[in-house]
């Protein structure tokens, strides 16, 4: 019995381009977004449980503001480590059929986005619906299944 169709963790590796769907419609871009199973997403997660062990053992009196951004900017940061890539299509439409795709950069408030940290933190500042996004997708193992190998 071959179990290649069910292997999850190379794709959630190396991420998988998703077209973006927010609000119901189709947006002009794709991410590539890793898998919750990947190594990043995972060390990630070791990192911030160990931030969150350390802020859980101060005293209520040390809960200070500070603290609370940086918890705050966690729950950002959780979003960013999954976005691997950004592309952008000038879809061309013949009425509601689309009838072809030109790459196309993604420009946001006057700025392009590159394939950067900083360039994915002012997206899900300026659309904070792509969190959501990126978080569901990354989180459906069934999105990062292998293709099957035709045997």
């Amino acid at each position: 019995m071959e179990l290649d169709n069910l292997v999850t963790q190379d794709m959630a590796n190396e991420g998988v381009w998703t077209p973006v769907v927010l609000y119901g419609k189709p947006a002009d871009f794709d991410l590539l977004i890793l898998g919750d199973d990947s190594d990043t997403v995972q060390r990630y997660g070791r990192k911030a449980m160990k931030k969150l062990k350390r802020v859980m053992g101060k005293n209520e009196a040390e809960f200070d503001d500070e603290t609370i951004d940086e918890l705050a900017d966690s729950n950002d940061e959780a979003v960013i480590i999954r976005i691997a890539g950004i592309r952008g299509w000038k879809v061309e439409r013949k009425g509601a059929k689309e009838t072809g795709r030109e790459p196309e950069p993604v420009m946001l408030s006057g700025a392009e986005l590159k394939n950067d940290q900083a360039s994915y933190k002012l997206l899900i500042s300026k659309i904070p619906a792509i969190k959501e996004f990126v978080l569901r997708v990354s989180g459906a193992r069934t999105n990062f299944l292998s293709k099957p190998s035709g045997n």
